[in-house]
């Protein structure tokens, strides 16, 4: 089973189990559709051979376009990256390094000001390798693997204590290389990347989540959020894409959970008396990996739901089963 590059807010490592279990074999399935790709950590644990994947993030698109393409270049370039960040560090060889200095923070921001200046709009980069190195970069040295930017649409997370270095990567870009070569790979509204989804294909929909507590707000990953009506758009095509007969299955939280006062307007949409018979909705255990503190990043009760509409849903299968 492929693990993902990348660490992302929001990201799906934590509830793998439960979603595996729950997904139709790759025998069952056609095509296999992601809209909101983020890290894809369902995508590459599942291996699909005929995947379409999409985000609106247009640097985290052409971050796995060029993992697709031009793999070792980036596993080069942030080989040089790591040893002047070292040097700069005075640190040894070890997996886990602790930022210990001004210099080695000086050198992260000048690559988060290349990385800015690198892009000039959504579609205008003017090194994508460049780019993709840098994006794979930041990831592993800034503040929890976030990814945030400004209204100008600038990265500006700030550099993290720790960092992994790119020796720890290597298997997995390759894996991700390999995987991505039957991949389609695109950058839409995730209305227009389900167009062609037709009978017997499968669409994982894991949207930006809404704020369901008074910390851990990271559903905000670039210009624009992902509001009630997005929200409310994105279930009206879940149930055409029902009758289209694909499988489908969403992923959201549980927003009954707040501790704010909210409209709690997740259950409202995926309640029993608003799904149709064909789909099924439970509760799941999830584990809110971008924490400052690592002692948090547990169990925190039923955070989650999963909504989809394979039959029969109790179904399940274990990890062996997608090995």
């Amino acid at each position: 089973m492929a693990e993902p590059i990348l660490k992302w807010a929001g990201g799906k490592r934590a509830m793998l189990d439960e979603i595996l279990s729950r997904l139709p074999s790759k025998s069952q399935f056609n095509r296999y559709f992601e809209p909101f790709f983020g890290g894809g950590a369902v995508f590459f644990a599942l291996k699909p051979d005929n995947g379409h994947i999409n985000d609106i993030n247009p640097r985290l698109v052409n971050f796995y376009r060029q993992i697709k393409q031009s793999p070792e270049q980036i596993i080069t370039q942030n080989k040089e990256f790591d040893k002047k960040y070292k040097k700069q560090n005075g640190l040894r060889f070890n997996r886990d390094y602790k930022n210990q200095g001004n210099d080695s923070e000086d050198f992260y921001y000048e690559k988060r000001e290349e990385f800015n200046r690198l892009r000039d709009g959504v579609n205008k980069c003017e090194d994508p390798v460049r780019e993709a190195s840098l994006f794979l970069f930041l990831n592993r040295t800034c503040f929890n693997g976030l990814y945030r930017t400004n209204q100008k649409g600038d990265f500006n997370v700030p550099v993290g204590s720790k960092w992994t270095e790119i020796d720890v990567l290597e298997r997995r870009i390759r894996e991700a290389h390999r995987i991505l070569q039957g991949t389609t790979i695109t950058r839409q509204d995730f209305t227009q990347a389900c167009e062609d989804i037709g009978n017997n294909d499968l669409v994982f929909f894991d949207p930006p989540y809404p704020s369901v507590r008074k910390t851990g707000s990271f559903e905000k990953y670039h210009p624009g959020g992902f509001d009630y009506e997005r929200h409310r758009e994105l279930q009206q095509l879940a149930l055409e894409l029902d009758k289209r007969g694909a499988y489908v299955m969403i992923t959201n939280a549980n927003d009954l959970e707040s501790d704010i006062e909210k409209e709690h307007y997740v259950e409202k949409l995926y309640s029993a008396d608003v799904l149709p018979d064909s789909f099924r909705k439970i509760l799941a255990s999830g584990e809110r990996m971008i924490n400052s503190d690592s002692t948090k990043r547990t169990n925190i009760g039923e955070t989650d739901i999963i909504v989809t509409n394979f039959s029969p849903f109790d179904d399940q299968r274990t990890f062996d089963d997608f090995r």
